[in-house]
């Protein structure tokens, strides 16, 4: 279930950017990042909600976090590859969703919205009531 709405992700966004740019823009690795980078701000975000709960700053105290949160990206972007992109993938991803119907396409981009608009409103909001919890203690 998880990983077909990955795919279905990477798919809209593929889809998109070819629309816009066309092929020369190469949409496979553009939706590969774009996927890798939301799925990244949502595992950070869970990991600090997790650091918040047990209180505890582990990750941020790590000398050189900015290294480890760069290398964990660059491994989220090559797990991805494997599963979206490698091996013309993506032309089965693509041939998978693209005979859906009207109202599949209009269920499967509110999906994609509410993930990206979620993605980014979630994340500054956990931020503050974190913040708000950590500051009431």
């Amino acid at each position: 279930m998880i990983y077909r709405a990955i795919k279905y992700l990477y798919y809209r966004i593929y889809i998109w950017n070819l629309g816009m740019w066309g092929e020369s823009d190469l949409p496979h690795l553009n939706a590969l990042i774009g996927v890798s980078f939301l799925i990244f701000v949502n595992l950070t975000m869970i990991l600090i909600v997790i650091e918040a709960m047990i209180n505890s700053q582990f990750l941020f105290e790590l000398p050189n976090s900015e290294y480890y949160a760069g290398a964990f990206f660059l491994v989220l972007v090559l797990m991805n590859y494997f599963l979206l992109a490698r091996n013309g993938k993506y032309l089965k991803i693509v041939e998978e969703f693209k005979k859906e119907s009207i109202a599949q396409k209009r269920k499967g981009i509110a999906f994609v919205w509410f993930y990206i608009v979620g993605s980014f409103i979630l994340y500054p909001l956990t931020i503050l009531l974190i913040k708000k919890i950590i500051s009431s203690n």
